[in-house]
């Protein structure tokens, strides 16, 4: 697959509404969020952000353990599910487009 070109990580919460890479003149902002009204929606957002170079990195691992079992992705089985979910977030995250379809599940 191809290669990850976003920031590497880790990327942490730096402040109010920011996450950042690196650290003093290496650091690089990798987003601001804004809010309205409720601030727990923005702050439940803001922790998924941080955490996507690890969600990244725990997809191609398991992506990895099940293209293993070789399951087919068209089927139902609960491990295909997973490895077709698993593919295409991998996907989108590496903007490769089409990402896999398959069954509905």
């Amino acid at each position: 697959m191809t290669a990850p070109t976003f920031t590497p990580g880790p990327w942490r919460r730096a402040g109010h509404r920011s996450i950042a890479a690196g650290l003093g003149v290496s650091r690089v902002t990798i987003c601001e969020l804004y809010s309205w009204g409720d601030c727990s929606e923005a702050d439940a957002n803001e922790a998924l952000i941080a955490a996507a170079p690890d969600l990244f990195a725990a997809a191609e691992a398991a992506a990895a353990v099940l293209t293993q079992g070789r399951w087919r992705l068209d089927s139902p089985d609960p491990e295909a599910v997973a490895l077709r979910k698993l593919l295409r977030a991998l996907c989108l995250a590496r903007e490769v487009f089409p990402a896999p379809e398959g069954p509905a599940s």
